[in-house]
């Protein structure tokens, strides 16, 4: 926030140097970015008095002039189009012999000045220079007249010879403050003030406010109804009767100018002018074409449009508060009037707005519409609904003070539910406790009443009411950081840190993602991070059912393009997309692999309520391709990830739509949970996401695996005795699945040690509609070395069994 300094002197003391006020403030916890000195680059600029004019005897387009700089009568030479022979009596700027301009030009680089030198112009003597308001750095909205193609010519006359700059506005120290979003009060002119004079030791005092009321009643030019208390606790109006718009004078420019505010007009410099002196925004509406003049605040209609101040048409839903009248918007509540309302200089009664406004609603509407401007930053920091009619009573005074109006009686003032200053009850040895420096009780209450706060101290406690202007205290934590920050931070000393430190260690759900990553990186995996903001488009390439909860994600509020929209509802996409990319890089083969979280609208279908937080289902997605890449692969690897935690699962066909129907599965629990989904992926999906050739995916729930793992309570020692194999090729119906065959296999006998399907045969020697499977069984005791007269009658039971449930036969 840019604010001049002599705009803040006039409240409060400051006797120091602009650095030195720059460092105590920054020490006292008020940010300054920097300060400008206007007008740095420029010296020896001086008003000179236009005694004579003539042309020159060797140029078409050269004047001679003589000019009064004070005591001293010199010759100029100009090529400006506005000096001619009638110009003589005029007051113009005259940078004299030695003078030094800011880079010869508005926006001219102060740190290299240009030195004016007297010389000849084509044999005329020049001793100087006759300044335009572009070459001073000076616009037109600060000095009416300056913005003329030639040279500036003062519009009142001044003595010969005195200092431009105070003339222009140029002759100013221009301070930039950093606010933190806890002190919405320092946005404001007083509010620095304040904490200038508490810091600097020196005193406040605002001005003594007082109006001029020359008009009727305001209730007879307006009517205010409030329909929304939550968006609007307070509202305050005024009416202003006979307006004279007219350019405001050369302090309030030169005010407004400094803060970075282009002046307008009178009535509408009032209100910026208010808005920076308090920290309030204000508004003022032309009342006549305000219908029935009757305001009302109310919530936009949905799909109600509104044309704002900068020509732009806005669609509003019923979330945003407006000003309306008795029929259509014409404002937006706390960021920007409508045209419809602008005061312009036919305007003939006007009315003030200062209100306080839901500084959360505020934001939300600035976001949704992609608007911000001086007020809404205040309003969305919070303003005080407390000062607000002190704002709208410092208005009246200035119009009166500018006589740009007849001021009406009395405010309406709309203010159903004030609530209560807080009262803080301190301890003030807790408070030197938590400070870490001895400060006395009456030194801290002597700090928190210099800042406005209402201290009673006794007894070694402290009784605060604070301010109305601040809002951010409301304990006594609040009040040891004022104390201690007027205080000095430098008052501490320096110690060392004590306590113990607590080590830090991994939650279970990082072990168990570690120790998985942990095998796949040893299996050659390489780990891919997906953005968990994606497009809507990709959830359609995934063939997903209608009224799968999928479809219906979590969208973003604010997001910053269409392919960041969303939250992601599965790794999938992002999977699938870094797969094609390998191939895209030319790699034949690869493993990859991703932890993150898949943000759920639907749990155990049960909708998100309104408000509430997405489920984050943590998932580990795998996928791969190339040669020798499989669904034995992939499932292999998934139930080798999933046997590491302990967890032994059965394989039931089928998963999701975005899979290969035939070579898909499940892995399912012993208590019936799907800890992972996996399979080939479903060609069209993989032609949409342009996957080349077979591609393998599978999901594995953590939180399933959280739930369920197991730890090792064994391990079992190396085996003392030969193990017994035999391979076993069973013919059965094509529709039998393997992984039950495989299950009773191993559960068929404790001495059975492992089950390993390497080959599946379909062919005319099976027959149609048939498959051979071959099985490697292992056979080992833990006692003895078994013969084959044990390992027999095994062997045939087994195959009685797998006849009996699958109708399998051994294949001759």
């Amino acid at each position: 926030m840019r604010l001049p300094l002599s705009w803040i002197k006039e409240y409060a003391g400051i006797p120091v140097p602009p650095d030195v006020y720059r460092d105590k403030m920054v020490m006292a916890g008020n940010g300054v970015e920097g300060y400008e000195e206007l007008g740095a680059g420029i010296s020896g600029v001086v008003v000179g008095r236009i005694e004579a004019v003539r042309k020159h005897p060797n140029s078409s387009h050269l004047m001679v002039t003589t000019v009064d700089v004070g005591g001293d009568v010199i010759q100029v030479v100009t090529g400006a189009p506005n000096i001619t022979e009638a110009s003589v009596g005029a007051y113009v700027p005259v940078a004299k012999s030695g003078a030094t301009l800011p880079g010869g030009h508005a926006g001219g680089d102060n740190s290299s000045p240009i030195r004016i030198r007297p010389g000849k112009l084509r044999g005329e003597v020049s001793d100087g220079m006759l300044c335009s308001g572009a070459e001073l750095g000076v616009p037109d909205s600060l000095y009416p007249g300056a913005g003329v193609d030639g040279i500036l010519i003062f519009n009142e006359p001044h003595q010969p010879g005195s200092d431009v700059k105070p003339i222009l506005g140029i002759d100013d120290t221009v301070f930039d403050f950093e606010v933190l979003a806890n002190r919405p009060d320092c946005l404001s002119v007083w509010g620095i003030a304040r904490e200038s004079a508490a810091v600097l030791g020196t005193s406040f005092a605002k001005p003594e406010i007082s109006a001029r009321e020359s008009a009727g009643p305001v209730t007879d030019y307006a009517s205010v109804t409030v329909l929304d208390y939550g968006l609007c606790p307070r509202y305050v109006a005024c009416a202003i009767d006979n307006a004279r718009v007219a350019p405001s004078p050369m302090w309030m420019r030169k005010a407004l100018r400094g803060a970075g505010v282009r002046p307008i007009n009178n009535i509408v410099d009032i209100t910026n002018y208010v808005m920076l002196e308090t920290g309030h925004p204000m508004h003022a509406f032309d009342l006549d074409r305000a219908r029935d003049r009757k305001i009302v605040v109310r919530r936009a209609n949905p799909g109600e449009t509104l044309t704002t101040l900068d020509g732009k048409e806005r669609t509003l839903t019923d979330a945003m508060l407006v000003i309306a009248d008795a029929e259509n918007a014409t404002g937006l509540a706390g960021i920007m009037g409508g045209e419809e309302s602008e005061i312009t200089e036919s305007t003939k009664t006007i009315l003030f707005e200062c209100a306080a406004f839901d500084r959360t609603g505020i934001r939300l509407t600035s976001r949704a519409l992609g608007m911000r401007t001086e007020a809404s930053a205040r309003f969305e920091k919070g303003v005080s609904p407390y000062t607000a009619g002190e704002a709208m009573r410092r208005a009246r005074q200035l119009v009166n003070l500018l006589d740009a109006g007849d001021v009406a009686q009395g405010m309406i003032d709309i203010y159903p539910d004030p609530k209560p200053r807080p009262v803080i009850e301190a301890d003030c040895g807790r408070m030197r406790s938590a400070m870490g420096v001895d400060v006395p009780d009456v030194e801290m209450a002597r700090i928190l009443r210099s800042l406005g706060f209402a201290v009673e101290q006794g007894g070694g406690k402290l009784r605060v009411v604070p301010p109305e202007f601040r809002q951010d205290v409301d304990q006594e934590a609040d009040l040891t950081e004022e104390a201690l920050r007027l205080h000095g931070y430098l008052t501490l000393k320096s110690t060392l840190p004590v306590g113990a430190g607590m080590p830090g260690q991994r939650s279970p759900r990082m072990r168990l993602t570690d120790a998985l990553k942990g095998l796949l990186r040893a299996w050659g995996g390489f780990e891919i991070y997906g953005s968990s903001f994606i497009r809507p488009a990709v959830l359609g390439w995934l063939n997903l059912n209608e009224g799968d909860p999928r479809l219906s994600p979590l969208a973003l509020r604010n997001y910053l393009g269409e392919d960041t929209s969303i939250m992601r509802p599965t790794l999938v996409p992002a999977m699938l997309t870094a797969l094609a990319l390998n191939q895209n890089r030319k790699l034949d083969g690869c493993l990859l692999f991703e932890t993150a979280a898949a943000f759920e609208t639907v749990v155990d279908g049960k909708p998100r309520g309104e408000g509430e937080l997405p489920f984050e289902r943590q998932t580990l997605c795998v996928g791969g391709y190339g040669a020798g890449f499989d669904f034995y692969k992939i499932r292999g690897i998934t139930r080798s990830l999933l046997a590491n935690r302990g967890i032994l699962c059965r394989v039931e066909a089928g998963a999701d739509s975005y899979y290969h129907p035939g070579r898909s599965a499940r892995l399912v629990a012993a208590d019936g949970a799907v800890i992972a989904r996996l399979g080939e992926v479903h060609p069209d999906v993989a032609e949409r996401f342009e996957v080349g050739g077979r591609a393998y995916l599978a999901e594995i729930d953590l939180g399933a695996v959280l739930e369920r793992q197991a730890a090792i309570s064994r391990i079992n020692e190396p085996p003392r005795h030969p193990a017994v194999t035999r391979d076993v090729a069973l013919v059965m119906d094509d529709s039998v699945q393997l992984g039950p065959v495989a299950d009773m296999m191993e559960r068929s006998s404790g001495l059975v040690e492992s089950v390993r399907l390497f080959d599946v045969y379909r062919g005319a020697q099976v027959g149609k509609g048939r498959k051979s499977a071959a099985f490697a069984l292992t056979f080992r005791s833990p006692e003895r070395t078994l013969t084959d007269a044990e390992v027999n009658p095994l062997l045939e039971s087994l195959l009685a069994k797998l006849a009996d449930n699958f109708g399998a036969a051994l294949r001759v």
